[in-house]
């Protein structure tokens, strides 16, 4: 009976937000409360300096405290920066407090605000900055969600600022130390048509534009990101994204790279 129960509020939480678990970014809603979510993730590219194909592994859980407040840590490993193997990179932790809700049938709107903390053992190389294996700092944001039948979109802004200890590389170019950076998130059902029962596999298709506008030194740049995700038994999730960039002058890294990850809900694992 108690199986029974949790398979029922998961495919209620499924139902109600499955559109809106983008791959690049994150909603405004969070996981179910006493929840626990494991996810590994994968990003490769290919380098800017040696055109040789890099990876980043990144371990992830995920804790729903309360309905309102979640947690979430993860590690990186790669052959980034220079690396001649995978080795350990980084550790973040993150948290997200939904602070407003208005939930109708087939429609809710929220908002909620997060902060994050990252440590990486990388240099600071490149203009880009970001607390997801490159650069030590602290981020903190705030991200609202609309959702209306099977489509949602959300829309974001955060500040960030590293805090690398390491000496600087100097390659020729200024680097920044803040940076001001910006989403747009949108997330359509496509199938099931109906909802049935929770082992109806969700197919969501999405597409996110990324941005980020450096604030002491003037350069920026702006991405696409399409993705796709398929949902089974309304538990485990399998996440295929690319990220382009469209526009921009920082020097970064790689313009394009491309996500994979797989997840799993646990529920009622903090008891």
């Amino acid at each position: 009976m108690r199986y029974l129960l949790n398979c029922l509020l998961l495919l209620l939480v499924t139902k109600a937000q499955t559109q809106e678990l983008y791959i690049f970014s994150n909603p405004a809603s969070n996981i179910p409360a006493k929840a626990l979510v494991a996810k590994v993730g994968t990003k490769t590219m290919r380098s800017y300096h040696n055109n040789e194909r890099e990876f980043r592994f990144m371990p992830e859980l995920q804790l729903g405290l309360t309905k309102n407040w979640m947690l979430t840590g993860n590690a990186s490993f790669s052959n980034m920066f220079f690396q001649s193997k995978q080795q350990f990179e980084s550790a973040r932790l993150y948290t997200k407090y939904r602070f407003y809700s208005n939930d109708e049938v087939h429609k809710h709107f929220r908002a909620a605000v997060y902060a994050a903390g990252a440590w990486s053992n990388n240099p600071l190389v490149y203009q880009e900055l970001n607390l997801e294996g490159d650069n030590s700092g602290l981020q903190i944001g705030v991200v609202a969600t609309q959702l209306v039948n099977k489509f949602a979109a959300s829309a974001g802004v955060a500040y960030v600022r590293q805090l690398e200890r390491k000496d600087k590389l100097f390659l020729g170019y200024p680097f920044s130390n803040n940076a001001l950076q910006y989403n747009l998130s949108m997330g359509y059902l496509l199938f099931p048509l109906k909802y049935e029962n929770y082992k109806q596999t969700n197919l969501n298709l999405y597409c996110e534009v990324l941005a980020q506008q450096n604030t002491d030194v003037k350069v920026g740049f702006i991405d696409i990101a399409p993705a796709v995700q398929l949902i089974f038994n309304s538990s485990t999730r399998f996440n295929v994204g690319a990220r382009y960039q469209l526009t921009g002058n920082a020097h970064r890294m790689a313009d394009r790279s491309m996500f994979i990850s797989l997840e799993h809900y646990f529920l009622n694992a903090l008891k």
